[in-house]
Order: structure tokens, then sequence, then C-alpha cells
């Protein structure tokens, strides 16, 4: 059996350790060997310092098979994802580590506007531990072409936001960009749409000097003591490659990932009377509850595999999203923070009347805990086993259990408790969420006693 080399997005590693040249030229072998040297490949990437070292590699692996290429140069991650839908038959692939530290650097490969599934990654895996590769002749060898994809998206962009809504009136906007590959993209979309736009951690930089890529609370302290005062609306936030989205209100408040998630789910399904919305397995029943007001249906996917579920029932589906990454199926089958920031503003100005804060006093704010206890990587399969029973047993007024991804057990009182072995780290992971204080805690309490039963039992085997 090959060796694992995608993770639950991608590939992403240190760029010696992992994600080094050598990856990157049998990565293009297996993907022109894949494409048995025909159609074309776009290839992007952020601006990581390892950036072009990796293209390099990735790009003559790719033409060595026969198979052209379309220079996408520095690009974000929706913007090489759009180029798959753009060409027939085409792929695309970004050298990207998303938020990962600056050290890091990695893959992610589109077919058909969304990200590889399973069985394409294993075929990959496969040519890359084996080493049958297809190989031109030398009159065969795949071309290089410059491709300038930027106008293209920025426009599909623009006609979709104004399909969703009006050109704006000059609601003022503050982009933290986190020196990533979004900074020639979403402050020129929002301003093209006549919002005011200012912004920070705007210039491109693989170091990410302004703050961690990772748009998360902890990163964004300065972003958000900016904010009181300012006269902005709100603050969007992006990571290093652009799929990700943040949202700060005009009081400096970070806005909880499941409410900005709720609030574009329950948008597409009234806008599409009805639908399926697609969720990871660690998102909040506050979604469920919007979602089933407006009419839709919610499924809920293990991490890293809303792809699977896209693939399969991507007609039914309106709206997908794992935190800090919307789905809008209408535009593309790919993660658009970008697309999401524009839709953000539109939605602030339209409804509520130029506030972040008005916007989102419709849709609940419930308490959330996210945790962890160690769990050594030799009990994870013991622990996995014995954990459904133990809170099963354990917890009161269940309604479902969801068992893809860990055990998620959902109470009829709109609670719940996801319990689930990390797949990088010596670590078991808790997600509770209820409407009320008191009820969270009491599954908190439940969550961690089942938890410790079932890691002291599998100490002692």
């Amino acid at each position: 059996m090959a060796k694992r080399i995608f993770g639950t997005s991608g590939i992403r590693g240190d760029i010696i350790e992992k994600s080094n040249p050598g990856l990157a030229q049998y990565l293009g072998k297996a993907l022109g060997t894949y494409l048995d040297g025909k159609g074309t490949v776009g290839v992007g990437m952020d601006y990581r310092t390892s950036n072009i070292m990796l293209r390099n590699a990735l790009v003559s692996g790719i033409a060595s098979t026969g198979t052209n290429v379309d220079d996408l140069g520095i690009a974000p991650m929706p913007t090489v994802a759009s180029y798959s839908i753009m060409k027939e038959g085409a792929m695309s692939v970004i050298i990207t580590a998303s938020h990962n530290p600056p050290n890091d650097n990695g893959f992610k490969f589109f077919t058909r506007g969304r990200e590889f599934i399973r069985s394409e990654e294993v075929y990959l895996e496969e040519r890359v531990s084996d080493r049958k590769f297809r190989i031109a002749e030398w009159n065969e060898i795949g071309t290089i072409t410059e491709w300038d994809i930027r106008v293209t998206y920025l426009e599909r962009v623009k006609r979709f936001a104004l399909s969703r809504g009006n050109a704006s009136s000059g609601t003022r906007f503050l982009l933290d960009l986190a020196n990533g590959a979004a900074v020639n993209y979403t402050p020129h979309i929002m301003e093209e749409l006549g919002f005011s736009v200012s912004t920070i951690n705007s210039h491109p930089d693989g170091h990410f000097p302004g703050r961690p890529a990772e748009p998360s609370p902890k990163n964004l302290v300065d972003t958000m003591n900016m904010m009181p005062g300012s006269g902005f609306a709100a603050a969007l936030c992006h990571d290093g490659d652009g799929d990700r989205l943040a949202v700060i209100d005009e009081k400096g408040n970070f806005i909880d990932q499941n409410r900005i998630i709720a609030l574009f789910a329950q948008d597409e399904v009234k806008r599409r009377d009805g639908g399926l919305v697609v969720v990871s397995i660690d998102t909040s029943s506050v979604i469920d509850e919007l979602v089933k007001n407006a009419g839709g249906e919610v499924v809920r996917a293990p991490l890293g595999s809303l792809q699977e579920i896209l693939a399969e029932r991507g007609d039914e589906v309106v709206f997908a999203s794992e935190p800090w990454k919307p789905i809008f199926m209408e535009f593309g089958m790919w993660m658009d923070g970008i697309i999401g920031a524009v839709r953000v503003a539109q939605m602030i100005e339209s409804e509520g009347s130029g506030s972040c804060i008005k916007l989102m006093k419709s849709i609940p704010e419930y308490p959330m805990l996210r945790d962890f206890i160690p769990c050594p990587d030799s009990i994870k399969p013991c622990f996995s086993s014995r954990i459904r029973n133990y809170l099963e047993s354990e917890v009161t007024g269940i309604d479902k259990v969801l068992d893809n991804d860990g055990v998620r057990i959902e109470c009829t009182d709109g609670s719940y408790v996801l319990v689930r072995v990390s797949g990088t780290e010596p670590k078991a992971r808790v997600y509770v969420g209820a409407k009320t204080e008191s009820a969270l805690r009491k599954l908190e309490e439940v969550a961690r006693s089942a938890m410790s039963r079932a890691i002291d039992e599998c100490e002692k085997q």
C-alpha cells in the first residue's frame, strides 16, 4: 500500500521534510500520468518564499509527461480552483500551505471546480510510490504558457455579487489581508462594487510579518482593537491563500464562524426555496436551526470530506462550508473567502443598514466549547471503539448519533457533543454546543467523564 501523502486539506508540510522539490516533481509526473499526457494543468501559488522553487519542480514534472501547463503566477486558492472550470478537461494545482507557518508549503489539486476526492488522491500517492510515470518523447514534452487569470476571475465574482444584490453606496470596510495572495483581489473587487476600503497587512510577503496567516481571534487582536470608533462597518480578514474569511464587527468583536456559516446558508436556502447545506462535523446546531426554518436540510461530513459529498450530490447542494471556508455552489464548488467577503459586505449594507452588529442580531449566538485531552496514538483505536458507548450511556435526551468522524451526539434540546481523535496530534478533541451556558457545562461534564473513562481503560490494556 502506498504511503499516505494527502491530509484532510491537500498536502502540507515543512519544505525540507515533506513539501520539497523532489515531492513536487513526482506529484507533477503523477498528475500528468493521470491525464495520460493530455490536456492542460493550471498552476498557481501564494507568496511563500518557497513558491517558485516548488512551482518549477511541479511544472517540470507535469511537462515531462506531455501535459501542457498554464502558469497562473501568484493567485489566491479560489482563483486557481476556478481555472479548472474555464477549460474543458483542465485541472489546476495551487502551491500553498494556506494558514500554516511560513516554513511550510503544500499542494492542492482541483478538477471541475472541486478539490480532488480521496480516490484521485490515492492514484497520485500510488504513482509517487511506484514511480510508474508516463514519459514523453523529446518532441512531445508539454508546453508552458503564462495565463493572466485575475481579470477573468474577478469579473465572475462581480457578476455573482450583482446577482445577489446591488452595488454599494460606499459603506466602509477594513480588510486584513494577511500579506497573502488576496492582496490584489479582494480590495479591488470591493472598490469596483462601490465599497470604501482601507487595508492592513496588504503588502505581499511570504514571511507573514503582520500576523500569522491563520485568521483566528488570537492572531487578529490588533485588527479587533482598531475597530471601535473607526467608522468601519466590519473588518474582513483572510488567510495566506484567500480561501478563509473571518469577520469582526464594528465594536471589535470576533464573530463566531458558525454564525457566519448560518448567515450564508440561510440566505442561499431562501434564495433557492430549499436545498441541501453540507457542513463539517464540528459545526454548531445554530446552522441546523436557521436552515430548517428556511426550508432546507443540513448534512454533516467528516473533516476534509465535504468534497466527497459535493461530488456525489452537488446538484442538490446550495451551500457548503467548513469553519472559515464558505462554498457558494452557484458560484463554484471551491472554498472562497473572497466572494465570502463580498457577500458579507453586501448583507451588512442591505440587511444590517451598514452595521455588522445589526445584521448578526438575527443569528443566535449560543455558547460553545472546543478543547482536547492527551490521547497517545497507540490507544486511539481503542479509544474510538469505546467512546460511543460511554457517551450514549451518560448523555440524556439523545435525538441523533453520527459516527462518520468520531462520535457526534445531538440532543432534543438543540445541544450536541462531538468527540474525535486528532489525525495529526496525540489528542482526543471534544466539541460541545448548547443554547444555554448551564446546558453546555452539564454536557461538558458528561463528555469529559466519558473521555476519561475511555482513556483509563485503554491505557490499562
